[in-house]
């Protein structure tokens, strides 16, 4: 019927290779990196990452709260879906450890996570100067995933049919 699809686990290796996994990070989306900070609370932020080799990679500025949680515990999870109105929600959760790239080594590993989101060419100096802030990358190791698709769900083809689902909003952009 239209019972939820039971999610897929990946362990070592396998984490990166399932289709899904695959499919999400070659996808121009938005990730959720998560990491733990001094109180064990979870400090969980929207970033850019790229997919360089077997790990992911993310750039971020230094003087960042999910640095200094890092520098502590290399312990974070990256999460990244593609959820449209309804059911029709897919996506992994990433388990794994990042470690901090600094100086010149993080140089071509944030220029990776830069050019799969911005056209540098055409950047106006403001977007620049805020890219510049990026002075470390992220080297995301993953050690286990799990992921989950709904897309092919009877429930929502059912739901897109009827016109019930309803669309996501989001915010405008702001002057």
């Amino acid at each position: 019927m239209g019972d939820p699809t039971p999610s897929t686990r990946f362990a070592g290796d396998e984490a990166l290779r399932g289709a899904l996994v695959q499919e999400l990070l070659a996808a121009r989306l938005i990730g959720v990196f998560a990491t733990h900070d001094e109180s064990g609370a979870i400090h969980a932020v929207p970033m850019w990452f790229a997919l360089v080799e077997d790990e992911i990679v993310l750039a971020t500025s230094s003087g960042s709260r999910k640095v200094r949680n890092l520098e502590v515990d290399s312990r974070a999870t990256l999460v990244v879906h593609d959820s449209r109105p309804g059911i029709e929600v897919c996506g992994v959760s990433l388990l794994g450890r990042a470690d901090i790239v600094r100086g010149e080594d993080a140089l071509p590993l944030v220029a990776a996570v830069h050019a799969r989101y911005v056209d540098a060419a055409r950047a106006a100096p403001e977007a620049r100067v805020f890219l510049a802030s990026d002075d470390v990358a992220l080297r995301f190791s993953v050690d286990s995933a799990f992921s989950w698709d709904e897309r092919g769900n009877v429930a929502n083809a059912a739901l897109r049919a009827s016109g019930a689902a309803l669309p996501l909003l989001g915010t405008e952009p702001r002057p």
